[in-house]
């Protein structure tokens, strides 16, 4: 395969310098393109290596015998139609085992209970199984969540990880394989910076900033558009993960529910499409490429 390289990347997409960097990775891992969303795919031979290797770091053991399943932004539903639900951004499994990988690159996207709402959804749906956390972030000082008896939370910089990287992919031979590698060694270096000047470090140009509509904003206003033809839509938002994409859902569900009681707008509802599981075809370029979208739908009884 080709791989991306990170100026393709950013070119092709305005992701930040966290979801572009876990692309990154999740390529390297792969040996493939960024898979769709929640889907179970094999590692690399050298993607095997490096998990281990962060395994090693983390708990101080080596990784399991058998082959585990690779999952890049894993889905832990809510257990309720009004639970949030989660997606951390790693996940690799085994029978009896669920290693859950969080990466940061900024120290304000850490989230107060968002890890362990991730060790408890993730207990729920694998009751019987040990549960392991890496939070891999620059160097910061957050308190660890509190951990019961079947799991394990490790906190590892990414500094630590970068000799990982190295020697796991220590000559890279395919095209675009080492500017990859050079690229998240490199953005890893460049953590001190801000996320604008790292774009504009690897693009070689500063960008023209855009206004960016904001996305509650722009899902009331289908929200309104729905509540008039009852017609079912998606709301055509670009968003850097799933997590993002369960946050909207809550937030225009939250904005619905604050309404009036009479106002016709409480009979529309957010929810989440799923290509593998609700049908139909999207009706966003998300949902298209990664499977996933909020979509709004009309209900005779009000939310």
């Amino acid at each position: 395969m080709r791989y991306e390289t990170p100026r393709e990347l950013l070119t092709r997409l305005k992701t930040g310098r966290e979801e572009s960097m876990q692309r990154l990775l999740t390529s390297l891992i792969l040996a493939a393109p960024y898979p769709r969303w929640n889907t179970r795919n094999t590692p690399s031979a050298a993607g095997l290596e490096w998990l281990s290797a962060l395994y090693a770091l983390s708990f101080g053991e080596q990784l399991m015998a058998d082959a585990p399943t690779f999952v890049d932004e894993f889905e832990l539903r809510g257990r309720t139609d009004d639970e949030r639900g989660g997606s951390p951004d790693y996940a690799v499994l085994w029978p009896g085992r669920v290693w859950i990988i969080e990466l940061k690159t900024e120290s304000g996207s850490h989230r107060a209970g968002q890890l362990p709402m991730y060790l408890d959804l993730a207990h729920h749906y694998f009751p019987d199984a040990l549960i392991d956390m890496t939070y891999l972030t620059p160097p910061l000082n957050k308190p660890a969540p509190q951990c019961p008896p079947w799991a394990r939370y490790s906190h590892v910089t990414w500094p630590q990880v970068q000799p990982l990287v190295r020697a796991a992919w220590p000559d890279p031979r395919e095209p675009g394989q080492r500017a990859v590698v050079e690229g998240l060694c490199e953005a890893i270096d460049l953590l001190d910076r801000t996320p604008a000047e790292w774009r504009t470090h690897v693009l070689g140009r500063t960008e023209q900033l855009m206004e960016v509509a904001d996305p509650i904003i722009a899902g009331m206003a289908k929200v309104a558009e729905t509540a008039v033809d009852k017609a079912q839509r998606g709301v055509d938002v670009a968003f850097d993960s799933l997590d993002d994409l369960f946050e909207l859902t809550a937030e225009i569900r939250q904005a619905i529910r604050e309404l009036p009681a009479e106002s016709p707008l409480r009979h529309v509802r957010p929810w989440v499409w799923r290509a593998e599981t609700s049908g139909g075809t999207p009706l966003t370029r998300l949902g298209t490429e990664q499977g996933f979208e909020v979509r709004l739908s009309w209900y005779e009884k009000p939310l």
